[in-house]
């Protein structure tokens, strides 16, 4: 599976209250790689799959459950 594709299958499974945000960290991300942005380097771009790699495969931890653990 693509990068673009898994990309997609998240974005399907975000529950409602979810999108917003999405939108808007898709779109600095978008925004970064503009030709007016700084470009991302191969290491950037490597970190973005291993995170969305992650995501897949369900190593993440829900913002509530990271602030409960960091007293926030």
């Amino acid at each position: 599976m693509t990068a673009r594709e898994v990309l997609h299958e998240l974005v399907d499974k975000l529950r409602d209250d979810q999108t917003d945000l999405a939108c808007d960290l898709i779109e600095d991300l978008r925004n970064a790689a503009d030709s007016e942005g700084s470009p991302r380097d191969a290491g950037a771009l490597a970190s973005l799959d291993r995170g969305l790699a992650d995501v897949q495969a369900g190593r993440v931890k829900s913002l509530d459950e990271y602030e409960r653990e960091r007293g926030l």
